[in-house]
């Protein structure tokens, strides 16, 4: 199997065996006090008969010299078996800093690179 592309989404789903994405293609995350983000992560594949493997790796990579922050997934069989195909897996994670974090994709090393903007949340001060 390989990615032939990704992108970050709010939310995804199967409808009818057609991938369903609600809210829209992410590219900015604003983290509350927790900094904690939740989002999903859509990823369009393709069958390779020469390899049956449907590993998925995401990585997270921060605006620091700090470790990335890893994650390992399946597809579905059934999420390979046309072209194109798709497969959706949700991410729960502590973004520690703001600014450019770039994620990688991967499966069987070729991927897709994607952008995400993480900003703090921050209220507005109150008038009186």
């Amino acid at each position: 199997m390989r990615v032939t592309g990704a992108f970050l989404a709010e939310a995804a789903a199967t409808v009818d065996n057609k991938l369903d994405v609600q809210g829209g293609v992410l590219s900015r995350f604003t983290v509350g006090a927790d900094r904690c983000a939740r989002f999903v992560v859509v990823v369009l594949t393709h069958g390779d008969d020469d390899n049956s493997d449907r590993s998925i790796e995401v990585e997270l990579k921060p605006p620091t010299a700090d470790d990335p922050i890893r994650r390992a997934f399946e597809a579905p069989e059934a999420s390979v078996g046309e072209f194109p195909g798709f497969a959706f897996f949700g991410i729960e994670v502590v973004l520690p800093v703001d600014g450019h974090w770039v994620i990688d994709v991967t499966s069987d090393g070729v991927g897709v690179s994607l952008p995400l903007v993480v900003s703090s949340w921050t209220s507005a001060p109150l008038s009186i």
